[in-house]
């Protein structure tokens, strides 16, 4: 993701999400080098923003923060890459898990990362802001040191 791609990302995040992230915010991920990964899919031809990605690198975590894909490039395989990419990078930097959070109600998206070896292991009560919305945690363990014990399934 470069500086010119943020007011495209965050249009399409305003699209998308009840709660979006602010210009500012994405401007921000861009500049922290050290801990954000920030990432945009963009059509070679048209220069569209197809899809974009946010994930942090903590200690010796990664953290899923953001994934969207345009409702027009949809079933390309588009998030699939990203996350793929997520997941490679994260093994290169020795990550022992990668980590997210998702709406209770988002049953396509848990669907997907369950596809991707993601399980969950708890919930955050009330962490939308725009509708109280609970969040189911998911991770996927990259070595053994990565596994936590997984709840019941509450989706």
């Amino acid at each position: 993701m470069e500086p010119a791609d943020v007011p495209a990302v965050a249009a399409l995040e305003r699209q998308i999400f009840g709660d979006p992230w602010p210009e500012l915010a994405f401007e921000r991920e861009i500049e922290e080098v050290r801990s954000s990964w920030p990432r945009a899919a963009i059509d070679p031809e048209s220069g569209d923003l197809l899809a974009y990605m946010v994930a942090w690198f903590v200690a010796d975590e990664a953290h899923l923060a953001n994934i969207a894909v345009a409702p027009l490039a949809r079933r390309r395989g588009l998030a699939q890459r990203l996350l793929d990419d997520l997941v490679a990078e994260s093994d290169r930097r020795g990550a022992r898990m990668v980590l997210l959070e998702v709406r209770r109600s988002n049953h396509a998206a848990q669907a997907f990362y369950r596809k991707n070896g993601f399980y969950l292991v708890g919930v955050r009560h009330r962490y939308y802001r725009d509708n109280g919305e609970d969040a189911l945690i998911m991770v996927k363990p990259l070595n053994e040191s990565g596994r936590l014990p997984a709840l019941e399934d509450l989706s």
